[in-house]
C-alpha cells in the first residue's frame, strides 16, 4: 500500500515540476523558482521525517499486542560506552539492536563480538557516519552498506540484515540503494535525542517515556558519532530498563521483534 506521503510526493513532483517547466518556457524565472522551492520543501520533508515513508517502506514501529519494544543503539561500537550498555543489559531480560559503523567495527571487532555474544541483534549504520548520505547515488549507498556488513560478518560470522542510515535520513537514492543491498530500512517511533552533547539522562528518560508504548522502536546511542562524548543514554539506561519493567514491556532484538511483519 502506497503511503499518503508518497502519493503527495508524486503529486508535487508532477504539479510543481510542470509549473516550473512551463514558467521557464514562458520566461518567468520567479514562478519557476517558486515551483522548484516548493518541490524541494516536500522532498526535504521526506528526508527528515522517514516515518512518512515518502520514498519507500521504512519500519518505524513493530506490531502491537505483544508487550514488546525494540531498544536500538547507533554510532558504535565504542570500547567503553558500548560495553557499559552491554553491562546494563546483561542481568536483565531485555535485549537490544546495535546499528554499528563499519569503520569502527574494523577497529574494534572484539566489541562487536561482545554484542553478539550478549544475545543482541546487530544492524549497520553505514560504513562511516556520512552526513551527506541521503545525497549519495544508489550504488554508493549499496556499497557502503555491503562494506559495513562485511566488517560485521568478519568479526562475528553473522551478516546483518537491518540498516538505519546516518542521521536516519532517507531519500530517493537511499531506498533503492538499501534494496540493492538486501537490507530492511529501520526508522524509529521514539527517541532520546542523546546524540546531542550535553543532553542529560533525565531529559532522555522524559523524551522516551512520552512515546514508550507497545510496538515502539526506540532510537538511542551507545557511542558518539566522533567518539568525543558519552551519550546520555548510557547513564539513563538502567532507569529506562526499570521503566520498561514498570510498564510491563520487554525489549527484544529486531530479528525477533519483526517476526511476522
Amino acid at each position: 500500500m502506497t503511503s499518503p506521503a508518497r502519493l503527495t510526493f508524486f503529486a508535487s513532483t508532477a504539479g510543481l515540476g510542470t509549473l516550473a517547466v512551463q514558467a521557464v518556457a514562458r520566461g518567468e524565472p520567479g514562478l519557476a523558482a517558486i515551483g522548484a522551492l516548493g518541490w524541494g520543501a516536500v522532498a526535504t520533508t521526506g528526508v527528515l521525517l522517514p516515518w512518512l515513508e515518502m520514498y519507500g517502506r521504512i519500519v518505524s514501529r513493530g506490531p502491537a499486542g505483544r508487550a514488546r519494544v525494540a531498544l536500538t543503539f547507533d554510532d558504535g561500537p565504542h570500547p567503553v560506552t558500548t560495553r557499559r550498555v552491554l553491562e546494563a543489559l546483561a542481568p536483565t531480560r531485555h535485549r537490544a539492536t546495535f546499528f554499528v559503523l563499519g569503520e569502527k567495527v574494523r577497529r574494534r571487532p572484539a566489541v562487536v563480538r561482545a554484542i553478539h555474544a550478549g544475545g543482541h541483534t546487530i544492524g549497520v549504520h553505514g560504513d562511516r557516519h556520512d552526513r551527506l548520505h541521503s545525497f549519495r547515488m544508489p550504488w554508493r549507498v549499496r556499497d557502503e552498506i555491503v562494506r559495513a556488513e562485511d566488517a560485521v560478518e568478519a568479526a562475528t560470522g553473522v551478516r546483518p540484515r537491518f540498516f538505519r542510515p546516518p542521521l536516519g535520513h532517507t531519500s530517493l537514492t537511499t531506498v533503492p540503494g538499501a534494496r540493492r543491498a538486501g537490507v530492511t530500512l529501520i526508522g524509529w517511533s521514539s527517541r532520546g535525542y542523546d546524540g546531542i552533547a550535553g543532553r542529560s539522562p533525565q531529559a532522555v528518560l522524559k523524551s522516551v517515556g512520552r512515546t514508550l508504548t507497545d510496538g515502539a522502536i526506540v532510537m538511542l546511542h551507545d557511542a558518539a558519532e566522533h567518539d568525543d562524548f558519552e551519550p546520555a543514554a548510557v547513564r539513563a539506561l538502567p532507569r529506562l530498563l526499570a521503566l520498561l519493567d514498570e510498564r510491563g514491556l520487554t525489549s527484544v532484538g529486531l530479528d525477533e521483534f519483526l517476526v511476522g511483519t
